[in-house]
């Protein structure tokens, strides 16, 4: 099965990219008419998210635009596959590189935030191309062709991928040999494995991991973020390391950092509504409430 899936995602890279990508983004709509429950927890999200701030066309027209997105990054994905380096600079540049080099410089690893925002694959992926190779933390698929089918895509440029459900002893090592881990924090998880943070006004459940591997290690957290700027062509923004927040009382240290990294990637989703991946239903865990006892 392996076999056949590599094959058929080389056999779809011929397709010259310029055809390719709009193939994709015609695929993109195809699947926000097609997935009904996927489209209204896109439109639910984007209401959660900008209320009254936009008109109802304009949270319909943003949940095409992201499904659209997702129809374009799965072409840029299958052209990977055979492009080298050389041919990824031609069309994803980078700003705010100085960020990254002066976070680098500090020699104790660096954690790279981001969020499930543009073509993110690809962002990682262009990043061991241009600069140092990173350890990516990932939820390994269920379908383990497809498994083996990602990870040969994820490690193409030099990355390794590292499971999540990988003890924080590993994360922790990689950072004091002064590796780089690149970290996608704004899925849902289970309230007991999490800890909740402000995401567009609503308490969401996040993964404090982030903060742990940071109150261990002193590593600095460089964001990153890839934006589609039109015509196949791309651009990274590295943006200045985010400060660690030192309250004196570590339950706290972890909350309000964990909260501070979320508040990175809300800004980018405010800023391009567009790109961000408002299909997952990011507020699904509850924060636990005990039943109320019942009066005698």
């Amino acid at each position: 099965m392996y076999r056949l899936l590599h094959f058929l995602v080389i056999l779809l890279s011929f397709i010259p990219r310029k055809i390719g990508l709009r193939l994709g983004e015609g695929l993109g709509t195809g699947l926000f008419y097609l997935l009904k429950k996927r489209r209204e927890i896109a439109f639910r999200n984007l209401t959660t998210a900008f209320g009254d701030q936009k008109t109802e066309a304009e949270r319909w027209t943003l949940a095409q635009q992201c499904f659209r997105g997702i129809g374009r990054h799965f072409f840029e994905a299958v052209y990977l596959f055979r492009y080298d380096a050389d041919r990824v600079k031609k069309y994803v540049r980078f700003t705010g590189v100085e960020h990254y080099r002066q976070a680098k410089a500090q020699g104790k690893g660096v954690a790279l935030l981001s969020g499930h925002f543009g073509c993110w694959e690809l962002m990682m992926i262009s990043f061991g191309y241009f600069f140092d190779p990173t350890y990516v933390i990932v939820k390994p698929l269920d379908f383990e062709p497809a498994e083996r089918l990602s990870r040969t895509l994820r490690e193409i440029s030099g990355n390794r991928m590292v499971s999540k459900e990988r003890s924080m002893r590993v994360l922790i090592k990689l950072l004091r040999e002064k590796k780089n881990l690149g970290i996608l924090m704004d899925q849902n998880i289970d309230w007991k494995d999490g800890v909740f943070v402000d995401f567009f006004g609503r308490r969401a459940c996040t993964n404090k991991g982030l903060a742990l591997l940071v109150l261990s290690t002193g590593a600095p957290v460089v964001p990153g973020f890839m934006i589609y700027e039109g015509k196949g062509r791309y651009r990274v923004e590295i943006q200045p390391p985010v400060p660690w927040l030192d309250f004196d009382d570590r339950t706290k240290n972890i909350e309000e950092n964990t909260a501070q990294y979320h508040r990175v990637i809300e800004a980018m989703a405010r800023r391009y509504p567009d790109h961000y991946f408002w299909v997952h239903q990011r507020w699904k865990t509850r924060p636990y409430q005990p039943w109320p006892r019942e009066e005698r």
